[in-house]
């Protein structure tokens, strides 16, 4: 049994709620690795980035189980893929992605360069990083399927964002997390980053991390 599991610990900030809430993602730490799908999610490339960047996590949350010595270590469940897209004006035409894997704050950057020696994943492990990120101020809602331009969480995020005078701080990108796990027919949390200081963020939906 983990010590810490995310889908237990963290229901707000990976919620399959359809409803509107919110997030506040303060800076944590990430592998990462960007790439360009025409197919979005379908898109081999994708798949290909996305295998390399979860194992790589899988492979640190092992520890010294993996020959990783880890300091103060505790067991974990690795956190979910999330993707940004970003390249076109609606989610259909987004096609350029950076994948985020969240670490926890006692993994350091030395840790993700041992799990890359043992895997030895070649020029895609070459491009793996990690990085300090920040996701900021985020309105999310669940799909149950993938997203497209016609998703009803779509709809729902931008309905919510006029309802409440809020403004989207970048109109040609949006996060997708995949707590279901990632592949051809995902569901996915939509989140758009937001302004906290515009519009009515309603502070009793608001997971802060």
């Amino acid at each position: 049994m983990v010590q810490f599991d995310w889908q237990i610990v963290e229901t707000a900030e990976y919620s399959h709620d359809t409803e509107p809430s919110f997030v506040t993602l303060t800076t944590r730490s990430y592998l990462t690795i960007t790439g360009h799908a025409p197919n979005r999610i379908r898109d081999p490339e994708f798949q290909a980035k996305a295998d390399v960047v979860k194992a790589v996590a899988a492979k640190i949350s092992k520890g010294p189980g993996a020959g990783i010595m880890i300091d103060r270590y505790r067991s974990y469940r690795p956190y979910p893929l999330q993707a940004v897209w970003s390249g076109g004006d609606t989610i259909d035409d987004r096609h350029d992605f950076k994948l985020w894997v969240k670490q926890p704050l006692f993994v350091k950057s030395e840790y993700a360069k041992q799990a890359l020696t043992q895997l030895n994943l070649g020029e895609l492990g070459d491009q793996v990083a990690f990085e300090n990120l920040a996701e900021g101020t985020e309105i999310q809602s669940f799909s149950a399927t993938p997203l497209t331009n016609s998703s009803q969480a779509v709809q729902t995020l931008t309905d919510a964002v006029s309802e409440l005078g809020l403004e989207q701080v970048h109109q040609d990108s949006h996060r997708e997390v995949y707590i279901d796990g990632y592949g051809p027919d995902v569901a996915a949390l939509l989140r758009f980053e937001i302004d906290p200081a515009v519009g009515k963020i309603d502070a009793g939906r608001m997971a802060v991390n």
